[in-house]
Formats: C-alpha cells, structure tokens, sequence
C-alpha cells in the first residue's frame, strides 16, 4: 500500500499532498468510503455504516453518494489518520444551508450518517478519546 512506503518520510501526518484539507469526491463505495479526485481513498472516522451484504449497506451508500458525490468537501483528521487498509481516516465537512446538520454554514457528514440511523459510532477505548467524540454521540 501506498501510505506504507511512504511512512518513513519526515512529515507524514503534516503532507496536504497525502491527507489534503478539501477535494472533490469522485466515487462513493459505500456509506462510510469514498475516493477523492485526487487517488485518496477516504474512511469515515468514528463511524461504521452497515458492510456489503448486511441490512441497511445499500441505503447508507445511496445517501452517501446523493449528499457528497462529485462535491467540494472540507477534511479534518484526527490521532489516527489512517488504517490497515491504506485508507485515509477523516471527519468530512460540507457547506450547507439549511439541511439536517447545519451550523453556521458547514455540516459534519459523519455526523449527519448516524443521525439519519445509516451508521453507528465506533470507538476504541484504548485508543483514547477523538476530537469529536462528543459530537458523534449526540446524533445517536
């Protein structure tokens, strides 16, 4: 995988070239997995929407695809900023104006998944607390 070979290079987890701070969607996989235009894949963070063949796999990946697919969105990362899969760990933001989720201009897409009941949270206790741990959890 890409992000392994690169790893040892000084400033990893500071390369906007690797974890950029916006881009446009070019593909949704699935409800919590997309690619940017720019080759990255991307994995919702704190989150897990239903996997191929589970109940609700379907409708997470059309609500996904319907609210970011080929859209301008703005990425935040936290302490893990990607997997085992080489897949790139982020909270994903969009402009809105008066859709579910909206503060001030911009919603949490994360977030707005789990409200909508097409995700669940997830969290590892012996990975510490992430930055909007908080914030996850009220949409439940």
């Amino acid at each position: 995988n890409d992000l392994g070979k690169i790893r040892n290079v000084g400033q990893f987890r500071e390369s906007k070239i690797i974890f950029p701070d916006k881009g446009r969607v070019s593909e949704v996989y699935d409800g919590d997995t997309f690619l940017l235009q720019s080759g990255q894949t991307i994995r919702l963070l704190g989150i897990n929407a239903p996997d191929r063949g589970e109940a609700g796999y379907e409708k997470a990946g059309e609500y996904l695809k319907r609210i970011i697919d080929q859209k301008e969105i703005r990425l935040e990362y936290d302490k893990y900023q990607d997997d085992k899969y080489g897949r790139i760990l982020a909270y994903v933001f969009q402009n809105c104006t008066i859709e579910i989720g909206c503060d001030n201009g911009q919603r949490m897409v994360n977030w707005v998944l789990v409200k909508e009941g097409l995700a669940k949270t997830v969290f590892y206790k012996d990975r510490g607390k992430l930055k909007y741990q908080d914030e996850l959890l009220t949409a439940e």
